[in-house]
């Protein structure tokens, strides 16, 4: 079989088993209904006072971006994991067996990576064409105009995410957790970079801010001379005073061969991955159990009565009421399992952050350090709710005694006193200074956090969901962004829609180990 045919079958097989999963429609439907906040103007571009007209260039312009901002930092969280899978499901010790080469197999899934995303643009394409029908500004369709901004702005920022996605899966440190947490700080750190690199050449913003901001502010400066260069995505309460009309990039050579180049990039970083993966190698593994295997004793036949009947043996039924210390043990033993695998470094930083909330003043404490001291921890509470499945012990879990209103408690104890010992430092100097904002809102967060945790890790059976979206609040957070500044970093923590939620995402986990339980 040729080297094409090879990648093709992977990465169709590998698309075909994607779109059969939840979270493909599930972002599928997110990228549709920021599409519809974009037609009614909730999620919009703007530059300062004014908007461009509704044609096919403006509205192809603005969802082209949004893909590209949107699936090219929250895209690759969907699209990481299909290494993984092969590997969890044996699929890639079976095709390790065959002369399959890493190069080919890591291609394979970059193109599955980057058809997923395709697939995604291609319905904000078609919800572009009906946001300029029902918008009505403008009745000329030039489909041209509409479709280059996908094609030469979102596709190669989509490109290079798809790319990074199978670099992060072939790189053992990145393939978890931290490397989730690292993608989302390059993403948010590129932003102001890429701005800066496009300065002197627009194109070579792989997001394409940059050279949509300049040939839209062009067309507005030529109709709004007091237009200031302002250049907003997203949510904005600015309102429109004016409406000028852009009709596209000029999409010259040099910026084409500049946007192709992402393509080039994004195959180099592709080939690059396949020297670090280890092609579902298990000797490593087999040698580490070999060992371990030397070290256990085992039973000599002589020490095993060879006639022993049945009737001594003797088992210990379940008690109706468990003894009082039952859940003390549990908890305990979730508390192990949180802080199982931790390296000493872990423990030195936050007894660090909690030295420096003792000795700093309450501002700098609420606006600073409680924020970083709630970031460090995010990998032990993305384990709740989701490591019974994960691990595949869920049969064994949910038939020891009491599974709902002892098992399932503890671990959101457990999750609780980690958010609170952790953030002690900061609990002492607010009740020192008599901070009663900042301690409602402490209050509130260390509610709210192991809430989430466990909520999300049992609805979703995986702890990347509670990972992106409780880094994404927390940028947020410490960005001023006051409705989801639950640490109280610079409000009053808005602890009248966080507590509630917090007993709500309470209640939705019983329900949600209730229904587990059941299966």
């Amino acid at each position: 079989m040729s080297a094409a045919r090879v990648v093709y079958h992977i990465a169709r097989a590998d698309f075909l088993e994607r779109v059969r999963r939840y979270s493909f429609l599930v972002m599928l439907g997110a990228v549709v209904f920021l599409g519809y906040q974009a037609g009614i103007g909730n999620f919009t571009v703007q530059l300062g006072d004014y908007r461009g007209e509704f044609n096919s260039a403006w509205v192809g312009g603005m969802l082209a971006i949004i893909a590209s901002f949107m699936l090219g930092w929250f895209g690759f969280y969907l699209v990481k994991g299909s290494v993984a899978r092969d590997r969890e499901t044996g699929v890639g010790q079976i095709m390790a067996t065959t002369p399959l080469t890493r190069p080919l197999y890591m291609l394979g899934k970059w193109l599955s990576n980057f058809v997923v995303f395709i697939a995604m643009v291609v319905v904000l394409a078609i919800v572009a064409f009906l946001i300029q029908l029902l918008a009505g500004e403008s009745r000329q369709f030039d489909f041209l105009a509409l479709l280059t901004p996908f094609l030469f702005i979102a596709l190669p920022m989509l490109a290079l995410t798809a790319a990074l996605a199978v670099l992060f899966e072939s790189i053992g440190f990145l393939q978890g957790g931290f490397g989730n947490i690292i993608y989302f700080i390059l993403f948010a750190s590129t932003i102001s970079a890429a701005i800066t690199l496009g300065k002197n050449n627009p194109a070579l913003d792989p997001l394409g801010l940059t050279l949509l901001q300049q040939s839209m502010g062009a067309a507005a400066k030529a109709i709004f001379p007091d237009y200031g260069g302002n250049f907003a995505l997203g949510l904005t309460d600015t309102p429109i005073t004016g409406v000028f009309t852009w009709l596209g990039v000029d999409w010259t050579l040099d910026i084409l061969l500049t946007r192709f180049m992402f393509f080039g990039v994004a195959l180099a970083l592709t080939l690059t991955s396949s020297i670090f993966f280890d092609r579902f190698d298990s000797s490593r593994v087999r040698t580490i159990r070999m060992t371990a295997q030397r070290h256990v004793s085992h039973p000599t036949p002589q020490s095993v009565p060879a006639t022993q009947s049945l009737s001594s043996v003797h088992l210990t039924p379940l008690t109706a009421r468990p003894d009082s210390l039952a859940f003390t043990r549990v908890l305990f033993l979730e508390l192990k399992l949180l802080l199982k695998g931790l390296r000493w470094w872990w423990f030195a930083i936050t007894g660090g952050l909690i030295l420096a909330a003792l000795l700093m003043k309450p501002e700098p404490v609420r606006a600073y350090i409680l924020p970083i001291t709630w970031l460090l921890p995010v990998l032990v509470w993305s384990g709740m709710g989701s490591r019974e499945m994960r691990h595949n012990v869920g049969q064994m879990v949910f038939s020891a005694a009491a599974p709902l209103t002892r098992q399932l408690p503890a671990t959101w104890l457990a999750g609780f006193i980690v958010t609170v010992l952790t953030g002690s430092g900061a609990f002492i100097k607010l009740s020192s200074a008599g901070d009663g904002e900042g301690l409602l809102a402490w209050f509130s967060a260390a509610l709210f956090i192991p809430s989430l945790a466990l909520a999300l890790g049992i609805w979703s059976n995986s702890s990347k969901l509670f990972e992106v979206l409780y880094i994404s609040l927390w940028y947020l957070a410490i960005n001023k962004v006051e409705a989801v500044d639950f640490y109280g970093a610079n409000s009053d923590g808005n602890i009248g829609f966080f507590l509630p939620l917090s007993l709500a995402l309470i209640v939705a986990s019983f329900i949600g180990r209730a229904r587990q339980i059941q299966k």
